[in-house]
């Protein structure tokens, strides 16, 4: 959702049930039976799911929908704030989770159309850097995987613990600010028009980056114009998960100052002045093609990596996250 937390009201609720928004790492459906009426092991299985989101990447709970494989179907009966206020619920995660989530927020509401009087809680949860992990009250550490709150393994809690004292870097793609964009094709012509792509790097923890190598992979069947910020090298082959090899161009920088500024938490960097021209061949013109690509980037004590595509149907290409 883009609409801002404080805007939200039942028909924000009533159009993600309709538009089929479905359950992910950053949001989850929970019936009203899930905190009420409350008990010591209702209380156990909120600071589960609350911690779980702050040390993943943050997110949403809604209290008061029913779903059905992760989909929305309706609204639940809704909660009688007079029995299970806002301010009790707070109370409920704040003494059970330690340390306390900063910055979590608590939107209840109001069901004007369905169940007047009633009201739904949608709790909004922040992701843990500056005092984390979070523990539940089992005295458990929790993620989000597959939907779910999982007791997290050793590495995992030092690596959050590793957000406190090291950056957090992570690209962004798109073009021009947009994650679609139109190609255009002309048949006597190797390759579309030429596109855009911006490329951002994003800092998630309080510790800025003085330094650090970025690589960024893009399938070769795509043609990159040449780029004075990047040193590229092309027809070189990436091992996907599944053992799949890929032709990619491999573009790098080393991000380092005086020359580049700190990245700190907040401030998104393009890693080229100028966009990088990014063009689809000819013969793809009409087809639903998947070009797979991946990122690295590495930092003093921190290396993050991943995956992300370009999508084209209908002549539109899109860019998404894997």
């Amino acid at each position: 959702m883009t609409t801002p937390l404080k805007q939200w009201s039942e028909e924000t609720i009533l159009s993600m049930i309709k538009d089929k928004v479905q359950e992910n790492l950053e949001l989850d459906y929970k019936e009203c039976a899930a905190i009420f009426p409350l008990t010591d092991k209702k209380k156990i299985e909120i600071s589960k799911d609350v911690s779980a989101f702050a040390n993943s990447a943050g997110g949403i709970i809604i209290y008061g929908v029913k779903e059905n494989g992760h989909i929305p179907t309706e609204i639940d009966t809704g909660l009688n704030p007079n029995a299970l206020s806002k301010e009790r619920l707070e109370q409920i995660i704040n003494s059970n989770i330690h340390p306390r989530i900063n910055r979590l927020i608590i939107k209840q509401i109001e069901l004007i159309t369905t169940n007047p009087g009633h009201v739904l809680y949608v709790v909004s949860i922040p992701q843990a850097t500056t005092i984390a992990p979070h523990q539940a009250a089992d005295k458990r550490y929790y993620k989000r995987f597959n939907f779910e709150s999982v007791a997290m393994e050793d590495y995992e809690i030092r690596d959050i613990l590793r957000r406190t004292t090291t950056p957090d870097l992570h690209f962004h793609f798109s073009f021009g600010g947009q994650d679609t964009v139109p190609i255009q094709f002309s048949q006597d012509q190797p390759f579309s028009e030429e596109v855009d792509l911006i490329i951002t790097v994003e800092n998630r923890a309080e510790e800025p980056a003085s330094y650090a190598v970025m690589e960024v992979f893009i399938d070769s069947s795509l043609k990159l114009s040449k780029s004075t910020d990047l040193k590229m090298v092309d027809n070189i082959f990436l091992t996907l998960k599944d053992d799949q090899k890929v032709a990619i161009t491999q573009l790098s920088q080393n991000w380092a100052i005086p020359v580049k500024l700190p990245i700190f938490k907040g401030t998104n960097f393009r890693i080229t002045d100028t966009p990088i021209k990014l063009a689809i061949p000819q013969e793809h013109a009409d087809s639903e093609k998947v070009y797979i690509c991946a990122w690295n980037i590495s930092s003093p004590g921190m290396t993050n990596s991943g995956y992300f595509a370009f999508f084209l149907k209908n002549n539109c290409l899109t860019v998404a996250k894997l």
